[in-house]
């Protein structure tokens, strides 16, 4: 099993007074090497607090995370950066693409940090490039690009260090329709070659390429779809029904990215 995520709790308390806000409660799931997941509700659902934890940016109040049969939650502060730069990769809403940087040094970043050879980099580069339509950018600077040519940047930039898992915050939040069907085609793709990948969205359009959906709702995963033999459009179809019935939500708006 790649990850394994054992009863996380995690509770708020404000620094001044004693109120706590409980935003997982009791989250407990595991994911196969190579997955294709989305994990989706609303705005406080916990959703993004789950990320977090994963992503080793925050810990949990109780429960464990293992990644590859390491427990990623008891890691040293100390040791966190290198190792999400040896086993994550991150692609975020906002692209979080360094303008003083080419497109290709942006790239570069994550292996530069953990002083790779140029050669180690040039070889993995020329190899995604192709893959990800970014060869005729390289040399550009971000603020040159487009919306979503920054995120298939900023897709490169989190396989080029062959992560155990790429974790992904609404992805498609700022991007167009078109670019938005584009990128989740490219993660397709991408986990079609074996690549495990999670992502928080709140989009059915977005979820519907997943192989399987998981729902939270106030802290705790209510229920899960698979995808199976379904193509995206009647499995988004099926999510917005769950929505509807599993978490009480007219999910209106949901089809859009």
């Amino acid at each position: 099993m790649l990850l394994e995520v054992k009863h996380l709790k995690k509770v708020f308390k404000t620094r001044f007074s004693k109120e706590e806000t409980t935003a997982l409660v009791d989250i407990d799931f595991s994911v196969e090497e190579g997955e294709y997941i989305a994990i989706m509700g609303e705005s406080g659902s916990g959703k993004t607090t789950l990320l977090n934890i994963l992503s080793t940016l925050e810990r949990p109040t109780q429960g464990q995370v293992l990644l590859n049969g390491e427990e990623i939650t008891a890691i040293k502060e100390n040791q966190l950066s290198s190792f999400r730069r040896d086993h994550l990769g991150f692609v975020f809403q906002e692209f979080n693409l360094l303008d003083t940087l080419s497109v290709r040094d942006n790239i570069y970043l994550p292996l530069v940090l953990s002083k790779q050879a140029p050669e180690l980099m040039k070889t993995r580069l020329d190899a995604l490039a192709p893959k990800l339509a970014i060869s005729e950018l390289l040399d550009k600077q971000p603020f040159e690009l487009s919306g979503g040519q920054k995120q298939r940047v900023a897709v490169a930039r989190a396989l080029i260090s062959q992560p155990d898992l790429v974790l992904a915050d609404e992805p498609t939040a700022a991007l167009d329709f078109k670019n938005s069907e584009n990128l989740l085609e490219l993660f397709e793709e991408i986990n079609k070659s074996g690549q495990t990948i999670i992502m928080v969205t709140h989009s059915t359009l977005a979820a519907s390429h997943a192989k399987r959906v998981l729902f939270i709702k106030d802290g705790v995963l209510y229920h899960q779809l698979y995808r199976g033999e379904k193509n995206s459009q009647a499995f988004a179809k099926e999510i917005t029904l769950s929505m509807t019935s599993f978490l009480g939500t007219s999910a209106q708006g949901e089809q859009h990215a």
